[in-house]
């Protein structure tokens, strides 16, 4: 009897080869509110609550102060160049000077005062030589600032009494505390303190400039989202001319550049 041969052929599976991933994990930021839970649950001393308590303050005031700076940057790239539209007349009835009044001022800003977050209030000191106005302007998270005009009694003319001269004063006080506050442009230099014995003082920097200036300032402390905002507002407006607006995208582009490095870095 033949015998017939076959062939088994034995497969072996080969083990998958298992590769390890390492998930990144971001340790989560434990906040001030959280210390102070851990404290109070551990049975920590008063010297560790008070230093606990003020750490949480600080960093508090320093994230009001950050919002506050954003904020009236946002308001200030968005506000418009006040007009002027009051004018008073000699007795003769020839035009003396135009200016924006208060009330005319605060009606074209008050709905951007209050999208950004802020209230403000103004006082008002007199003394026998002269009237100062502060203007204390508060945001939502807590920060003010304050803003003084101070200036002196001027002395009465054709076609104002000693009584409208201080209220003159007033007006002139309160109005450039106000706009100095919150960086407001008027159209043209106001005049309607022309009466009043203000010292002579080197020309100085244009309202624009001021602004320039001061949204540079304010850039240092901004995140890269409102950096972008402010950079979107501001190539928007129409009262940067186009060397100021260089000017600040300059400084933006720098600080955005800086906290792209500084990212990297930390990765």
């Amino acid at each position: 009897m033949a015998t017939k041969k076959t062939d088994i052929t034995i497969v072996t599976k080969r083990p998958k080869k298992v590769i390890k991933t390492q998930a990144l994990v971001t340790a989560p930021t434990t906040s001030p509110e959280a210390l102070i839970a851990q404290a109070i649950a551990s049975g920590a001393s008063v010297d560790t609550m008070e230093r606990l308590l003020a750490m949480r303050r600080e960093l508090k005031e320093e994230h009001a102060k950050e919002a506050f700076n954003t904020a009236m940057a946002m308001f200030q790239a968005e506000c418009p160049i006040i007009k002027k539209t009051k004018g008073v007349k000699t007795n003769k009835g020839v035009l003396a000077y135009q200016y924006a009044p208060i009330e005319s001022i605060v009606k074209q800003v008050k709905a951007l005062i209050q999208k950004h977050g802020f209230r403000y209030a103004t006082s008002m000191e007199l003394s026998t030589t002269g009237v100062k106005a502060t203007c204390r302007v508060v945001h939502a998270l807590g920060h003010s600032e304050e803003t003084p005009m101070e200036v002196p009694l001027g002395t009465k003319t054709d076609i104002m009494s000693n009584s409208q001269v201080v209220a003159a004063a007033q007006t002139f006080a309160k109005r450039y505390a106000f706009c100095n506050a919150f960086g407001i442009m008027t159209g043209d230099d106001d005049n309607d303190g022309a009466n009043l014995d203000l010292p002579s003082k080197p020309a100085p920097m244009t309202q624009t400039d001021q602004l320039v200036k001061k949204v540079i300032d304010l850039v240092s402390g901004m995140t890269g989202q409102q950096l972008t905002e402010v950079r979107l507002k501001i190539e928007e407006s129409k009262k940067y001319s186009e060397k100021q607006k260089k000017e600040i995208f300059e400084v933006i582009d720098a600080r955005l550049t800086k906290l792209m490095v500084d990212q990297k870095n930390k990765i």
